[in-house]
């Protein structure tokens, strides 16, 4: 897996939009797509803070991401999707909760220090041209642009919270739906013998069955062939 191809996803999957309170429906997505583009200025300050001393000190760096995501992600949603309702309804409250850390810090751990090799990229927002169909949910389009003059489009699915505030359950990367491609994967998991149908053993091994899998999600992005050029 490449540098290259690596620091593109992370930098999608990590640029997201931050809560805001609810307010009238056009105001809360006009707003939300302003916030989309705060909070990936942002996080490109993390980074570039974190090339200093995230080579030495990733634990560091890991911290930094999630102290910065989780309010913003929707954690226990997006692992809930990814388990799909067949596994869900299967597991514990304490298994939930278990594997939506396990989700997030996979996460994390997989694509953080990637993030670092960004530089002289841009994240820009593509404003929607109609309002949602639901005043609950909202599509916040973004666009990488490198360097090099790739683009690449980026879509984050966002839900409005019980408390009022928008939080990210979904992300798709260059066509690439990752809350799928990894919902495909935990099922292929739960399936595997070797794992003997013991959700216990496919969350404690999540985080590994990630890291394997992130290669496949980043040649399934085709991150190296750009989309559009400027």
């Amino acid at each position: 897996m490449s540098i290259a191809n690596c620091r593109l996803v992370g930098v999608g999957l990590f640029a997201v939009l931050m809560g805001v309170s609810a307010q009238a429906l056009e105001e809360d997505w006009r707003q939300a797509e302003a916030i989309v583009q705060a909070t990936s200025d942002s996080m490109l300050v993390l980074i570039d803070e974190a090339r200093e001393y995230a080579e030495e000190d990733p634990e560091r760096f890991y911290v930094e991401v999630e102290t910065l995501l989780s309010p913003v992600v929707d954690f226990p949603r997006f692992a809930g999707s990814v388990m799909g309702k067949k596994y869900y309804q299967m597991a514990s409250s304490e298994q939930r909760q278990r594997f939506a850390e396990s989700f997030k810090w996979g996460l994390v751990r997989t694509y953080s220090l990637a993030l670092t090799e960004f530089n002289d990229g841009k994240l820009v927002l593509v404003p929607a041209t109609m309002p949602p169909r639901r005043p609950d949910r909202v599509s916040v389009n973004q666009e990488i642009r490198t360097a090099a003059g790739q683009v690449f489009p980026v879509v984050y699915s966002m839900a409005m919270s019980d408390d009022g505030t928008w939080r990210m359950r979904n992300i798709i990367v260059n066509g690439v739906n990752l809350g799928l491609t990894y919902r495909s994967q935990f099922q292929s998991t739960a399936q595997d013998p070797a794992y003997g149908g013991d959700l216990d053993k496919v969350i404690d091994g999540w985080a590994d069955v990630l890291e394997a899998e992130a290669e496949k999600v980043i040649e399934e992005t085709q991150l190296n062939q750009p989309t559009s050029g400027q």
